[in-house]
């Protein structure tokens, strides 16, 4: 008794292969279909939004007020007040560089000397630190 999902064995390669070659193209007629139809509804999407008046307004008002907004940044930048703020900013970021620079020198002296990690300062206050080290790249001679 034979059922209708086995094959005889005399039967060909493409007698066999006839209705999956059926299922194949109806699935690629489908989906080239279905393709076009969204390509379609891909350009009517598109053309709404070139074709809104009130959006292309307010579109254009955005590029306006960026514009207005560059501008401004711009001018303040080059204020005399900006500048010599900027200026005074990067002298104290350097100060403060240089004093942590020499405040972890000072402190590892100190912890080399007492081997503490903390420090009483005259107000009863106290600090602690940590002690890091770093490696330089190698140096090319």
């Amino acid at each position: 008794m034979q059922t209708d999902q086995t094959l005889e064995p005399t039967s060909t390669l493409s007698e066999q292969s006839d209705p999956l070659q059926a299922i194949i193209e109806r699935y690629i007629a489908r989906l080239d279909e279905l393709k076009h139809q969204v390509h379609e509804l891909n350009q009517s999407l598109v053309a709404i939004m070139d074709n809104d008046e009130m959006l292309q307004q307010a579109e254009q008002q955005s590029k306006d007020a960026s514009k207005a907004l560059k501008e401004r940044k711009t001018s303040l930048t080059t204020s005399a007040e900006f500048r010599e703020l900027r200026a005074k900013k990067v002298e104290m970021q350097d100060e403060v560089k240089e004093i942590e620079e020499a405040l972890n020198t000072h402190l590892l002296n100190y912890y080399q000397q007492t081997g503490v990690k903390t420090v009483d300062l005259s107000d009863g206050a106290q600090r602690s630190f940590k002690i890091t080290a770093k490696v330089s790249s190698k140096k090319e001679e």
